[in-house]
């Protein structure tokens, strides 16, 4: 089982592989179609492309997208993605517009040691199990809850249900390996941790998430999660905001 020392050695050689990489196989690529991030580190999938971005050393402009100031709303960015959200990827005249397929991306081009995304057939499902369930279950959870709480500065104890329960899975999980999908910090880990910390901002983990404290202390240690830190004091100022009277 790697440690955390490792695992951090493991980033910086990830981050070494991938600009030598970038360099040579994907030159064309970054050379004439500079790659453009948009989005707002407030936004957990925003922070999820981010860190995945990081780790693997991909190189792009980025261009923050005011969420606050609704500037997700505006004609020039509707041209960028219909759906109005955050991120999208802009690759020449390209756009690619889910967090979770930019990352994958990231990972078919950049993670040449598979160290984000699994060789492993059954390895990458795995991976994959958490990835949709965020998409499907954890960050549409997510997002009710904190359109509920911007409009009305109050938090839905259904939401509030429906968000530890989802978590009982995750609990679960990790009762089989120290991290979602095995024995190594992987692109699932860094997803979930996206969401998860930005919805506990508002609600904290349930008494018996105790598998999911120590994923999420020991992950935090990792030097990526800085990136994920930026973004959630940024949260945090409008969320202090919106409670004032």
């Amino acid at each position: 089982m790697l440690n955390l020392k490792t695992l951090n050695k493991v980033i910086k050689i990830a981050r070494n592989i991938s600009v030598r990489y970038n360099s040579s196989k994907n030159k064309c690529l970054t050379m004439t179609q500079k790659m453009i991030l948009y989005g707002d580190e407030v936004a957990p999938p925003v922070r999820f492309a981010l860190m995945t971005a990081f780790v693997l050393g991909v190189e792009f402009d980025f261009r923050r997208i005011d969420l606050f100031a609704s500037e997700n709303k505006t004609e020039l960015y509707k041209k960028i993605n219909p759906l109005q959200k955050v991120p999208a990827l802009v690759i020449g005249n390209r756009s690619i517009c889910d967090s979770h397929v930019i990352s994958l991306y990231f990972c078919r081009n950049w993670d040449k040691n598979n160290t984000l995304y699994p060789k492993d057939a059954l390895t990458s499902a795995k991976v994959d199990e958490i990835l949709f369930f965020n998409s499907s279950t954890l960050f549409p959870i997510d997002s009710e809850i904190f359109t509920t709480f911007f409009s009305s500065n109050q938090i839905d104890s259904k939401k509030v249900n429906d968000w530890l329960k989802a978590l009982d899975l995750l609990e679960n999980r990790l009762m089989e390996h120290q991290w979602l999908a095995g024995d190594r910090v992987m692109l699932c880990d860094i997803c979930a941790m996206s969401t998860i910390t930005s919805v506990q901002c508002l609600i904290p983990l349930a008494d018996h998430h105790v598998r999911l404290k120590q994923w999420l202390n020991e992950i935090e240690k990792l030097s990526f999660t800085d990136i994920n830190k930026r973004g959630l004091e940024r949260l945090n100022k409008f969320i202090d905001l919106a409670k004032k009277p």
